[in-house]
């Protein structure tokens, strides 16, 4: 008699909801992990219209939803449980949660956490973000974004809606698609500062007092949030050193899949493409050998 093995897959973004389908469809039954939110950055995601079959684009809100929906129909549960360690003995993972769970097979579906300014953002509290997803549906907020690649664009085009957003560069050229630059141009409540950065932070109030620096003058400026959207980094400190060392490749046992292996292809359609990927080839190597 087989004996399936039982599969943990830490993170429910697009990597790992596709890796937990795909996997569900072959008759196993994953577990999944989600420290904060299913759909992971999509929450963030202001047009989503390089993913086939969404010939008009989607909102990430939507697609996360649809992502939901796709779960629940199938039964496959998402423990909301941070994963605070793990470590692998006599070819067993431990995950230490809520709980401690065992694992034959790991999938790490974490994805990225951003990279964060070189002083202490905290004291003040929410109102600097590394994401958008808290302030998607402020009204009349005045928001500072520092950053000039996709992920900076797409937040001020998110937030625009019902806001006025300033967009902070260091240099005269964005890394945005020109896509997102032409849209940014033609939205009225985008600001974009070239050639500057912010020097210092305060707070007066209940604003903050942001001084920015251009190539000839130093503004201060109020404004109601300021976010960083500086690059991004893998998340995986909840591995144990021995683990990190076989990142990004992992075993016919440990697979990194999605942004957390791809940090500079975020995509969804990379993503789905990582986890049904892995899930295959996990339920590949349990038919051949009867158990892993």
């Amino acid at each position: 008699m087989r004996t399936k093995a039982r599969i943990a897959i830490i993170g429910a973004g697009p990597a790992g909801i596709a890796a937990a389908l795909q996997l569900t469809r072959t008759g196993f039954k994953p577990l999944i992990f989600e420290q904060n939110k299913v759909g992971g950055l999509l929450g963030n995601a202001h047009w989503i219209e390089n993913y086939p079959g969404f010939a008009r684009g989607i909102s990430g809100d939507d697609l996360v939803q649809n992502m939901r929906e796709h779960l629940a129909r199938w039964k496959i549960p998402v423990r909301m449980q941070r994963v605070r360690g793990i470590t692998k003995k006599n070819k067993k993972y431990s995950i230490r949660a809520r709980r401690n769970y065992k694992a034959d097979v790991l999938v790490i579906a974490s994805g990225t956490a951003p990279r964060k300014p070189s002083f202490d953002t905290g004291s003040f509290g929410c109102q600097v973000l590394f994401e958008i997803a808290p302030i998607r549906k402020s009204r009349g907020k005045r928001i500072i974004i520092i950053g000039a690649g996709d992920a900076a664009y797409d937040y001020a085009l998110n937030l625009s809606k019902r806001n006025k957003v300033m967009i902070v560069k260091r240099t005269l050229r964005s890394r945005a698609l020109a896509l997102l630059e032409r849209r940014v141009r033609s939205t009225g409540n985008i600001t974009v500062m070239h050639n500057s950065q912010v020097t210092t932070i305060g707070k007066k109030q209940h604003e903050l007092q942001v001084v920015i620096a251009t190539q000839d003058r130093r503004l201060s400026v109020a404004c109601d949030y300021l976010v960083y959207a500086i690059g991004r980094i893998p998340a995986f400190d909840f591995l144990s050193p021995g683990l990190k060392k076989k990142f990004p490749e992992g075993d016919p046992t440990l697979y990194f899949i999605g942004d957390v292996k791809n940090r500079d292809t975020r995509q969804v359609a990379i993503a789905v493409g990582d986890g049904v990927k892995a899930a295959m080839e996990i339920a590949g190597r349990s038919l051949k050998n009867g158990r892993l």
